[in-house]
């Protein structure tokens, strides 16, 4: 009996470690809300800049969004006319926290420093937002991203 508690041994410390870290795989709300923003800053800033065709654009943002914000984002996009726009250097999260979560749905209250750079110069500001993910079959998208009164 003796030679066989390692083959104990090895298979129990496998299965510890491997629920030890299982735990850590899983994203938080406020990241997924932090990278479904960041990639849906970029793809509204590549294609008001003109580096993405329009109807990319709406391809790319109808996977990372649902309505309403998807409808005010497409909107957006043809209606502009080719201005000129300050563009985000970076945004920083300072604040996640989750509201509440009900049905398929997790309100989120975001703080995001801006680093902006406008025509004469850089700068940097932040804003309180509301933002609210629904759950999809293939994980969540954004479904609203309105700036706190």
């Amino acid at each position: 009996m003796r030679k066989y508690y390692k083959l104990y041994m090895v298979p129990a410390i496998i299965i510890i470690i491997a629920g030890f870290f299982s735990g850590f795989s899983e994203q938080s709300y406020e990241q997924i809300a932090e990278n479904l923003l960041k990639e849906r800053t970029q793809i509204l800033q590549a294609a008001y800049s003109g580096s993405m065709e329009i109807k990319q654009a709406e391809s790319r943002l109808s996977k990372i969004e649902t309505y309403p914000l998807l409808s005010e984002d497409v909107g957006n996009l043809r209606d502009l006319p080719a201005t000129e726009f300050d563009v985000v250097k970076s945004m920083e999260f300072i604040e996640t926290t989750q509201e509440r979560k009900m049905l398929q749905y997790v309100s989120l209250t975001v703080t995001i420093r801006w680093y902006m750079s406008g025509l004469e110069s850089d700068y940097v500001s932040d804003y309180d937002y509301s933002v609210i993910l629904k759950t999809t079959r293939d994980g969540y998208v954004l479904s609203e991203f309105n700036p706190k009164q």
